[in-house]
């Protein structure tokens, strides 16, 4: 420490060091020239997002999702929405969800509608669902009935219009047959209970007939949704 009569000798023989002073430059020189990069690296990749178009938005992005529920004129009589009572008119929501149902009947069917805003997340989803709604991630209980879900030879239709498409059926408690499929940018899960009787275990739904014609108006009103489309965005 200097004393204090001698305090501004010492700071004057600080500064007038050559040898300090060069360390002092170059190390300064040095943050200038990494701050330089910086500020010019930022510059260049905000010139490139800026000349990134935006992504226009896919047919019927402006549409409520809640369209395309199939029509309940293709269930039996008696069978109507159980849940939920109003429907989502929203254009901004792009998941939703319904279910039909019989009063003397305990199966139901739901169906879920998934919009996404490119096609390659629509994908994603469906190959998601794919690979996880068909086989059980874990060991079952060994008192759960379970038969593996496959393509049924009594339901013949497959769509000729989705992206992809996948239906079958089988037991998971009860019995029951799913149908995952991509339109577009669209990816639905319908499950439609099944009427059947196995090893003394019976579940009350649809009959395979009545789930084929439940598919078809599914497919069919995603078939006159996009024919309906013409212009991006609409």
């Amino acid at each position: 420490m200097c004393p204090a009569r001698s305090i501004l000798y010492c700071s004057n023989s600080f500064r007038a060091s050559p040898f300090l002073t060069d360390i002092q430059t170059s190390a300064m020189n040095t943050r200038l020239r990494l701050i330089g990069i910086l500020c010019l690296t930022i510059a260049v990749a905000s010139c490139q997002l800026s000349r990134q178009p935006t992504p226009t938005p896919l047919l019927g992005w402006r549409l409520p999702v809640s369209g395309l529920f199939v029509d309940e004129y293709a269930f039996p009589e008696g069978w109507l929405v159980e849940f939920p009572e109003d429907t989502v008119t929203d254009p901004t929501v792009n998941y939703v969800y319904r279910s039909w149902g019989c009063g003397h009947i305990s199966g139901t069917v739901d169906q879920q509608i998934w919009r996404a805003y490119t096609t390659s997340e629509a994908k994603d989803k469906y190959t998601e669902l794919r690979d996880s709604q068909f086989q059980p991630s874990r060991s079952l209980h060994p008192s759960t009935t379970f038969i593996e879900f496959e393509p049924p030879s009594e339901i013949s239709f497959r769509s000729q219009i989705a992206d992809e498409f996948y239906l079958a059926c089988g037991w998971w408690d009860w019995a029951y047959c799913q149908v995952v499929a991509r339109y577009r940018n669209y990816v639905v899960l319908m499950r439609l209970a099944r009427e059947a009787e196995c090893e003394g275990h019976v579940t009350h739904g649809l009959t395979y007939p009545e789930i084929e014609t439940v598919v078809r108006a599914m497919d069919a009103r995603f078939e006159q949704f996009f024919a309906g489309l013409s212009t991006p965005g609409s």
